[in-house]
């Protein structure tokens, strides 16, 4: 964006936010986008006319794109850049990473652009076109958006992911090394990591302090009464590694694997999820292991593994007449139900992006209170009505079932319920 809409953006979180409110920014932060930088300046140049009718083997193709502007099209620019940079990563990795070194080519924007931009996944194009090609691409470091937002009355309270505050990285930093300010120490953190992105929370300036001076921010520390205040979500999966240990995978973050020796507190969080529950029940149920239960879920949460919420969070199962899905979704659920090209993204209760097709919503749409068989009979008729066949997975591969039994029929229903279940879209009646 220009500087002028940050400064109104900044100016209606001033203007509007209550003394308690919150507004959110998203925003491409140096030092990881300096590299970056460097790719989109490639990706412009090689998308440019100029260049475009200087390849000759892009001459016949650039002409017939160029609009009544004298401009190339969008899909012909994105088409020029990534063909530009596959050119040069396979040069590089012809040669070779010695010959490359003896000649004095550097590898690092190639590597960015083999890892950011080329990919077999079209639907990727997207965000390329929008990260490298938009008009305003303008990153900050941190610390600069901080002191902006607070040019403008407005401070930082913390970033969505909390792993952004409680890195492993700051636990093996020499104490004498730790800066004490918060907002230093976070810059600081982002030169250790690269970062790149941020998602970062403001609040005003004076609400903001009150906050910081209760002990309730996200400075290094939280008051033990906040985590007891929160409501937890996780879910954990079990399988043995090659030599039959125990392994336990997070289906929030696959990323990380949990100690094994917590598989006790995993079932816990197992036995209720999707839903939710309290730091309160976990200390009583587990008084002898009060100190385990503190550090364990103060260090999943940490790690992206367990998520929260200031309410508890149940999931029920559709059992017609005494569930349906929520009323209040059904304007929702009604958009994705009838495009197959969404511009916006089906989400959970907590904001997590969900995979919704047309087929899943329509199915959400039936669950009015009506029973199983109902449903059961109005999802064969969307089959059938659309031409659309059961699809599963065979062997990696996708294979239309041939006239599929109503068994089949059923396990596909299931499926789509628990899918509708685990987002939380269901209400009782």
């Amino acid at each position: 964006m220009p500087d002028f809409v940050k400064d109104a953006i900044f100016e209606v979180g001033k203007n509007y936010l209550s003394p308690h409110g919150l507004i959110y920014i998203s925003y491409n932060t140096y030092p990881g986008w300096k590299g970056k930088d460097v790719l989109r300046d490639l990706m412009l140049f090689a998308a440019s006319n100029e260049t475009a009718l200087s390849i000759a083997a892009a001459k016949d193709i650039a002409k017939a794109e160029i609009d009544a502007n004298g401009e190339l099209s969008a899909k012909n620019k994105l088409a020029m850049a990534k063909g530009f940079c596959t050119a040069l990563v396979d040069f590089s990795e012809k040669i070779g990473q010695d010959e490359c070194y003896k000649l004095g080519i550097s590898r690092h924007t190639i590597n960015y652009a083999k890892e950011h931009v080329l990919t077999n996944n079209p639907e990727k194009d997207y965000y390329v076109m929008h990260e490298y090609f938009e008009t305003f691409n303008d990153p900050c470091y941190f610390k600069d958006f901080v002191a902006k937002a607070r040019s403008h009355g407005l401070d930082y309270v913390a970033d969505t992911h909390l792993q952004s505050h409680f890195s492993q990285i700051f636990e093996a930093i020499p104490a004498s090394m730790m800066p004490n300010d918060r907002i230093i120490k976070e810059q600081f953190g982002d030169f250790l990591l690269n970062k790149a992105f941020r998602c970062s929370i403001l609040g005003l300036k004076e609400s903001v302090l009150e906050l910081f001076k209760a002990g309730g921010g996200l400075d290094g520390g939280v008051k033990k009464s906040v985590l007891e205040s929160l409501y937890l979500q996780a879910g954990f999966e079990y399988q043995n590694s090659p030599d039959g240990k125990l392994e336990i995978i997070s289906k929030l973050n696959k990323a990380h694997k949990i100690n094994p020796e917590l598989k006790w507190l995993c079932d816990e969080f197992n036995a209720l999820y999707p839903g939710t529950l309290s730091l309160k029940y976990l200390l009583e149920k587990y008084s002898q292991k009060q100190d385990i239960i503190w550090a364990s879920v103060a260090r999943l949460l940490a790690l992206g593994v367990i998520d929260f919420s200031a309410a508890p969070m149940r999931a029920p199962v559709y059992e017609g007449a005494k569930t349906r899905v929520k009323e209040s979704l059904r304007g929702y659920i009604s958009y994705f139900a009838n495009t197959d090209t969404p511009v916006i993204g089906a989400a959970n209760e907590l904001n997590a992006l969900i995979s919704l097709s047309p087929l899943e919503a329509k199915v959400a749409l039936l669950c009015d209170g009506r029973d199983l068989g109902k449903v059961l009979k109005g999802f064969k008729d969307i089959i059938k009505s659309s031409g659309q066949s059961l699809i599963q997975i065979q062997n990696g591969k996708q294979e239309k079932i041939q006239a599929p039994t109503d068994a089949a029929f059923k396990g596909f229903l299931d499926n789509i319920l628990e899918k509708l279940s685990h987002a939380g879209y269901f209400e009782k009646i």
